[in-house]
């Protein structure tokens, strides 16, 4: 009898031990069965591909990781930047239809992006644009150069210098008349100017006092009153003809120097603007804005 009743409270123990057991595996067997359900239900949209998966947890594009798995993208995308307009022209001739491809030509950031994947009129759908090449017009580094310096007044030798290390962008009066101007003022910064006038041969002539061995003297400097720059305006690109304007300020003896590019920036402008017409002589469509 006693046994029986010893089975009988085992089994009702056993029994409530196992409903309290099956409680717990309830919750985790209901996220197992949720996970697995969202597990198969993979959708594709758009030609992208995705989780469909129950709250709380992390949803996953799994587009990127399928594409990088196969043999090849399924399009071409990304961007490209060229260092020249050549190589520019030449990656969109070789990598865009005509019809699919427009070319923004921004003047102000001097730039060229062709969207070779661009929305067309022609197209029954629209385009990605994600497919680009890039072409920034950089000043070169002569032009840089001058450009810093441009309206900026130096002391005589400051300016001196400034000549000689240039030297080799000067064509006009010759660099070697031009370095013995900067030669002469280098050699002379401890006279006083005393006057200045202009000449009719297109220079300015200094009048200076300085003293020798205790003996005082005057001479004479002529300084061109504009020169002209030949550069190449932007980097791997042509070369022009900048003229510039010497000026100079006289003050207790002393002479400031500085110079003035004539319209550099409209040069910059012609400059890119052939840039612009070497890309529409490609076939390519060129429009003046930014994509």
């Amino acid at each position: 009898m006693n046994d029986n009743k010893n089975e009988t409270i085992g089994l009702v123990a056993g029994t409530a031990s196992t409903q309290e057991h099956f409680h717990i595996d309830a919750t985790a067997i209901e996220q197992i069965g949720a996970l697995s359900l969202a597990a198969s239900s993979v959708q594709e949209i758009g030609g992208t591909t995705h989780l469909v998966i129950p709250n709380e947890h992390k949803h996953i594009d799994l587009t990127t990781a399928i594409e990088r798995a196969g043999t090849a993208p399924r399009r071409k995308s990304g961007t490209v930047q060229l260092g020249d307009i050549h190589s520019f022209n030449v990656f969109v001739a070789d990598q865009g239809v005509t019809s699919d491809v427009y070319i923004y030509a921004d003047p102000e950031a001097r730039t060229l992006t062709a969207v070779l994947n661009d929305h067309v009129k022609s197209g029954s759908t629209a385009g990605w644009r994600d497919l680009r090449a890039v072409f920034k017009a950089e000043l070169s580094r002569e032009f840089a150069t001058w450009m810093s310096f441009n309206k900026k007044p130096m002391e005589q030798e400051e300016f001196a210098i400034f000549l000689e290390d240039n030297i080799a962008d000067v064509v006009e009066p010759s660099g070697e008349t031009l370095l013995q101007v900067a030669l002469t003022l280098q050699a002379k910064t401890e006279v006083n100017f005393a006057s200045h006038r202009r000449l009719d041969n297109g220079q300015v002539q200094f009048t200076y006092n300085e003293t020798i061995d205790a003996r005082a003297g005057t001479g004479l400097i002529e300084i061109p009153r504009e020169f002209t720059i030949g550069a190449r305006l932007f980097k791997n690109g042509d070369g022009y003809k900048v003229r510039a304007r010497l000026k100079y300020r006289l003050l207790s003896g002393k002479v400031k120097f500085w110079y003035e590019l004539d319209r550099a920036e409209n040069a910059i402008e012609d400059a890119f603007q052939a840039y612009i017409n070497q890309a529409r002589e490609n076939g390519f469509s060129v429009l003046i804005g930014k994509p």
